[in-house]
């Protein structure tokens, strides 16, 4: 294999540098649906509406709606009759924007803060929101209610608050809060208040499962559901006064992993709902009846739903697929009518995984999604060079959609596997909490098994192994690298390094994390890439945006001239203006060609 940066950017489609998962944040109204997606050109998040037939911009072109919450954000906008309160990615300043069109004015500012979370309060013409202020180490989070030029105060006094939710009467709140050092996945309570006439909580209960909540809801008729897992899955419970109802038992997730703020993924209505349920690293969309068993599954090409949402008797959603990137349809309830109505994409291409389980450890599992290879390699049969792609969290989860990066390397001729290691999302909690104190030794065991188990097929050139991975991705891709020399190359974005001192860095969100997946200082630095270089042997190429508060990029600097140092082949990209992702098309483009051209460049170093 040769391959050149130059000629690599002179060949590729634009395309191939968008991400697969481009639209989000989606919400409905009366007035149609709304949604951000990512500016093809400067990848920039923009808000769009769709309605009476028409998608167009809401925010201009040079506009980037996002929060900063968390360092992941969500909620970024709430909606109003005659104009939208977005909030301003670079400042995090709320502006309203009018639908009608227009400039955008102010709507609250206040220095070193941050908004997400953000949902409508029309009965009060406000917003309500989860505002952090502070630096990213040390700043505190509360739940506010803002007004323009007007901030109340709704809730305090817990480290980090999520999923604000109101009824449809305006009467009620409920929310969910939780404590470092615990992650809201972890360990998680749902908080409800009962508004008065001034909007401020007369009252504030509490609901704890014992375990994590998320995604509290109100449905049509006033009762409030919440997603626990304290059953072992993330299953729909409803409540009223002291009664908890349990209104679906399947053993499935019906949530992801809650790193952002503002997702929803479940609605309901007095004789059901609307679910997603997640199974075999799929996602489907489910009607359920008033008994909890599903009658109907909508979006049946779907694999991966970012969001939901009603309106005027339609149920949209933001779907990704096998055969397709991320798009927003819709279907009418109770009617055989469904339509597209946006994607970001220009052609779909269908390129159908296989699923693997694979035993490990005697009677434990893991999952991998396997893409073959388009060249005459694969049709004849012949073992493929293969990259294996972990994905970031460790608690995020890899799911059977159609990537055009994917198919890109594909038509390169590498096979493709996508690894849900030991630790993933989407598979309950026993199997998400597998990784606590072992991060960086299980998720390494199950790249090498999928790896062996690819050679003994046949299907991967045990000459031609690859690894890549993303943010925690990329710290199992240095322990892998660490481990084993079966591996030509590695690359690693944004990944984790060096534990003990990260977890003095990084930000607060994450703070308490580090000791939950690795143990004490002491576990920390053993498992460390950072403290076992010597033990590396294999090229690397590190990608790192030079505004990341999650992995600082002092971290991938000090690996690479650590690797350097033993004449290991490692080379650092640095991308300004990037945060931790890489978002601009034109650094993706120069990240997916630097990537494989550092590839085809290694030379092997045995097993």
């Amino acid at each position: 294999m040769t391959f050149d940066v130059s000629s690599l950017l002179d060949t590729m489609p634009r395309a191939v540098a968008l991400p697969a998962d481009g639209l989000s944040e989606l919400q409905a109204t009366p007035a149609g649906a709304f949604w951000l997606a990512a500016n093809p050109a400067t990848g920039r998040k923009t808000l769009w509406h769709w309605a009476n037939g028409e998608s167009r911009a809401v925010t201009p072109p040079l506009y980037d709606v996002g929060s900063r919450v968390n360092g992941y954000g969500g909620g970024a906008y709430a909606c109003f009759d005659e104009f939208v309160v977005i909030v301003d990615n670079p400042s995090q300043q709320l502006l309203q924007q009018p639908l009608a069109g227009g400039e955008a004015r102010p709507w609250w500012s206040r220095p070193d803060a941050r908004y997400g979370g953000m949902i409508a309060d029309p009965h009060r013409c406000r917003v309500l929101a989860v505002e952090e202020y502070g630096d990213g180490r040390q700043g505190s989070q509360r739940l506010v209610a803002i007004r323009e030029g007007e901030l109340e105060v709704i809730a305090q006094g817990s480290d980090f608050y999520g999923a604000p939710s109101l009824s449809p009467d305006g009467r009620w709140l409920a929310w969910v809060e939780w404590q470092l050092p615990h992650m809201p996945w972890q360990r998680s309570t749902l908080k409800i208040a009962e508004l008065g006439d001034d909007g401020l909580a007369r009252a504030i209960h509490c609901w704890d499962g014992g375990t994590a909540v998320s995604q509290p809801r109100f449905a049509s008729d006033g009762g409030l559901i919440v997603m626990s897992d304290h059953g072992g899955w993330w299953q729909p419970y409803r409540l009223e006064g002291e009664t908890v109802q349990l209104l679906c038992d399947w053993p499935a997730d019906h949530i992801p992993t809650p790193w952002q703020l503002g997702e929803n993924h479940h609605l309901w209505q007095r004789d059901g709902g609307i679910v997603v349920r997640l199974e075999e690293g799929a996602a489907h969309v489910l009607h359920l009846d008033s008994q909890g068993h599903s009658s109907a599954r909508y979006f049946p090409d779907a694999s991966r739903v970012a969001g939901l949402a009603s309106a005027e008797g339609w149920l949209y959603a933001i779907t990704q697929g096998v055969g397709h990137t991320a798009r927003l349809e819709r279907v009418r309830f109770g009617h055989n009518e469904h339509q597209q109505l946006f994607s970001l994409a220009t052609q779909d291409i269908s390129l159908v995984p296989e699923t693997l389980t694979i035993t490990v450890g005697g009677d434990e599992w893991f999952t991998a999604f396997l893409y073959h290879g388009d060249g005459k390699e694969a049709q004849a049969g012949t073992p493929m060079p293969l990259i294996i792609r972990v994905h970031g969290g460790p608690t995020s989860a890899s799911y059977p959609v159609y990537d055009p990066l994917v198919h890109w390397w594909t038509q390169q001729g590498f096979a493709v596997a996508d690894i849900n290691p030991r630790g993933s999302g989407n598979w309950g909690r026993a199997f998400r909490e597998r990784l606590a104190g072992e991060w960086g030794q299980l998720d390494v065991e199950d790249v090498i098994a999928l790896a062996d188990e690819l050679v003994a097929q046949g299907v991967a050139d045990v000459e031609q192994l690859f690894i890549r991975g993303q943010s925690a991705g990329g710290f199992t891709v240095l322990n892998t690298l660490a481990a084993t020399t079966c591996f030509r190359a590695g690359a690693s974005l944004y990944g984790v390094t060096d534990a003990p001192r990260l977890s003095t860095q990084t930000h607060r969100f994450e703070s308490g994390y580090l000791e939950w997946l690795l143990g004490d200082t002491a576990s920390q630095r053993r498992q460390s890439p950072r403290y076992r270089v010597d033990s590396i042997n294999s090229p690397v190429i590190f990608f790192q945006g030079d505004q990341d508060p999650v992995v600082v990029p002092e971290q991938t600097h000090a690996m690479a001239a650590a690797l350097q140092r033993r004449d290991v082949k490692a080379r650092v990209v640095l991308f300004d203006g990037e945060g931790h992702g890489i978002r601009h098309p034109d650094n993706r483009r120069r990240l997916i060609a630097e990537e494989l051209a550092f590839f085809a460049s290694t030379s092997h170093t045995g097993r």
